[in-house]
């Protein structure tokens, strides 16, 4: 199998290729994270004196791990509402739409992490990806 890899330019195993398993996380969704985090605290502790608390706990969680897994419906989700919530609270609460405002760019400008370009990386030259065999006929491609 090491041969076949040589022989092949740019190999990149096929489960670096799955979407969803990203290498890396930019730093701004870890900000995002922390600041969600930190709110859904906030909700955790909210609960007992409002129920509703918890439905707002419930899509921080979604947001966190969608946004940990490069999710793109999440992402979208994510902008709409907050977006949604910068328009809300803007009238009521400046402070809270400045930070949904501040969430929202930090989000929004990790774009490519959701959204690779198609023509770059290592398979951009038109490399074939190549798939190990494991020489079983009914188990390889």
């Amino acid at each position: 199998m090491d041969s076949d890899r040589s022989q092949v330019k740019n190999f990149v195993p096929v489960a670096e290729e799955l979407p969803g398993l990203s290498p890396s996380v930019p730093w701004q969704i870890w900000i995002t994270i922390f600041l969600l985090s930190l709110e859904g605290l906030g909700n955790l502790l909210a609960i007992p004196g409002e129920p509703a608390a918890a439905k707002w706990l419930a899509a921080k969680a979604l947001f966190i791990t969608g946004l940990i897994l490069g999710w793109r419906l999440v992402f979208v989700w994510f902008l709409a509402v907050g977006l949604l919530h910068v328009q809300a609270f803007r009238p009521l609460i400046p402070f809270a739409a400045f930070l949904n405002l501040v969430l929202v760019i930090l989000v929004a400008s990790a774009w490519r992490h959701f959204f690779p370009r198609r023509d770059r990386g290592p398979l951009a030259d038109g490399t074939k990806m190549m798939i190990p065999r494991t020489g079983d006929p009914d188990f390889d491609l």
